[in-house]
C-alpha cells in the first residue's frame, strides 16, 4: 500500500485579505501560515505517510521572504528524520529560479526544477515501486500543455503532478482525456483553490488550499491518500490555522441597541481559531440608521477586545445587515433607475446643502468633511431603499 499526503496552494507568505478592520491584529496572522505547515508535518509524521506531494504555490511569491524560507526548511528537515519525502514542483506564483533561495533543501526534498516533465523513481517500505512525475513553472505563465510528455505508467504506482487549468490558455491547459491515457495512479492538481474532483477513476484531483487567505476560502485542506493494486481512497483533513466563518444572527425580537450587543456576546462561549463575519437579519423592530457605518469599526474593536480579555483566538472581521428576501420586501412597481431618480436631487451639493443648512451653519463644523458626509448620507439612505423594497431591474420593466 502506499500512503501519501497531496497538497497544494500554501502560498506561506502571502498576506490576510479583507481585514482593513482589523488592521491593527493582522501583525498576528504571518505565524497562521506557519502553523498550517506545521500541521502539515505533523499529520505526515503522525499517519507514518510514504510521501509528502506539494504540487506547485508553496510560496506566494518566487521570492520568497528569509524567514518564510527559513521556517520551511526547518520543517522540511522534520520530515528528513522521520525518512519522508517530499516531491515539489513550483506553480505560477512561486515560479523556480534557483538564486532566489538563501538555503540548501535538505537531501529529503526532491525539486523539480524545469519546465520540462521529470521522473522521479523510488521504493517504498512495501517494497513497491513508485514513480512521481511532475514539471515546474519557470516563469510566471505557462502557456503550453505538458501532459503529453508525461511518460506512461511504469512502476508498481505512478503519481502525476500537475499545477495548471483546463480552462486557461496561461497555466498550463489540459484534457483529462490525456492524463487518463497514461494510466496513472493518481494525479495530483494545483493551482485552483477550491477542493475540485475531477475525475475518480483515476483520481485527478485539486486538493484546494490548506490555509484560506480571503473570506472566499472556506473550503480547505489536505488530501491522505491510500493506494493499493485494486484500492484507491482519499480523505480531506484540515489543517488551517485558522478559518473563515460567517454567522447569522436574527435580531426579531430585538428592539433596542443594547440587547443587540448583549445577544452578539452571548454567541461566544469558548476559543475558536475563526476570522468572523456576523450578519443581523430580522432587524425591522429596531431604531431605523441603528447600525452605523462609522460605527462597526468600533464594535468590531470592542468584541476583539472582549475577546483578548478571556484570551480566545476568534476575531470578528465584519458586520453586516443581511438583505431581506424578495419575498419579504414590499414590491414595487419601479426599477433600481427609478430608486437613482429619487437619490439624485440630494446629490447636487445646493440641495443637500439646504437639506442639513443646521449643521452647516454651526461654526464648529468642518467643511472639509461635507464632501464625506454627502456621500455617506446617500448611501445609508441608498440602503436602506434596497432593504425596504425590491426594485425590479430596468430591463425587466416595459
Amino acid at each position: 500500500m502506499l500512503r501519501f499526503l497531496h497538497c497544494a496552494d500554501l502560498h506561506l507568505d502571502r498576506s490576510f485579505e479583507g481585514l482593513h478592520t482589523i488592521s491593527k491584529r493582522v501583525k498576528k496572522m504571518p505565524a497562521i501560515n506557519e502553523q498550517m505547515l506545521e500541521n502539515i508535518v505533523f499529520i505526515a509524521i503522525d499517519k507514518k505517510v510514504d510521501m509528502v506531494l506539494l504540487a506547485g504555490d508553496t510560496f506566494h511569491q518566487n521570492h520568497p521572504s528569509f524567514k518564510t524560507q527559513h521556517h520551511f526548511v526547518s520543517q522540511m528537515q522534520r520530515l528528513e528524520k522521520n525518512q519522508i519525502p517530499v516531491y515539489v514542483i513550483f506553480g505560477n506564483h512561486d515560479y523556480y529560479e534557483k538564486e532566489r533561495y538563501w538555503f540548501d533543501f535538505p537531501k529529503n526534498v526532491h525539486l523539480f526544477t524545469e519546465e520540462k516533465v521529470a521522473t522521479f523513481t523510488s521504493q517504498i517500505k512495501s517494497g513497491e515501486s513508485v514513480s512521481i512525475s511532475g514539471f515546474s513553472y519557470r516563469h510566471p505563465h505557462l502557456n503550453q500543455g505538458k501532459v503529453k510528455e508525461f511518460p506512461n505508467k511504469k512502476s508498481d504506482y505512478h503519481i502525476g503532478l500537475y499545477h495548471g487549468d483546463p480552462t486557461s490558455d496561461y497555466f498550463a491547459p489540459f484534457r483529462m482525456e490525456e492524463m487518463k491515457q497514461k494510466n496513472y495512479d493518481y494525479w495530483a492538481l494545483g493551482h485552483i483553490h477550491v477542493p475540485t474532483l475531477l475525475s475518480d477513476e483515476p483520481p485527478i484531483i485539486y486538493s484546494g488550499t490548506p490555509q484560506g487567505h480571503t473570506q472566499k476560502e472556506k473550503e480547505t485542506g489536505v488530501n491522505l491518500v491510500e493506494l493499493t493494486p485494486t484500492t484507491k481512497k482519499w480523505q480531506k483533513i484540515t489543517v488551517s490555522g485558522i478559518q473563515w466563518v460567517e454567522k447569522s444572527v436574527s435580531l426579531s425580537n430585538l428592539r433596542s441597541q443594547k440587547e443587540v450587543l448583549q445577544k452578539v456576546e452571548g454567541l461566544f462561549e469558548k476559543s475558536a481559531d475563526q476570522l468572523i463575519k456576523i450578519y443581523f437579519t430580522g432587524v425591522d423592530h429596531l431604531p431605523e440608521n441603528w447600525l452605523q457605518e462609522r460605527e462597526k469599526i468600533e464594535i468590531i474593536d470592542y468584541l476583539n477586545e472582549f475577546f483578548e480579555k478571556k484570551q480566545w483566538h476568534q476575531m470578528v472581521y465584519d458586520l453586516s445587515i443581511q438583505e431581506a428576501s424578495r419575498e419579504d420586501k414590499l414590491s414595487l412597481a419601479a426599477n433600481e433607475a427609478f430608486k437613482e431618480q429619487i437619490l439624485s436631487p440630494y446629490q447636487k451639493k445646493e440641495v443637500f446643502e439646504e437639506t442639513v443648512s443646521e449643521l452647516y451653519s454651526h461654526p464648529l463644523f468642518p467643511r472639509e468633511l461635507e464632501e464625506q458626509l454627502s456621500k455617506q448620507s446617500i448611501e445609508q439612505v441608498r440602503q436602506v431603499l434596497d432593504y425596504k423594497f425590491s426594485w425590479e431591474k430596468a430591463n425587466e420593466v416595459d
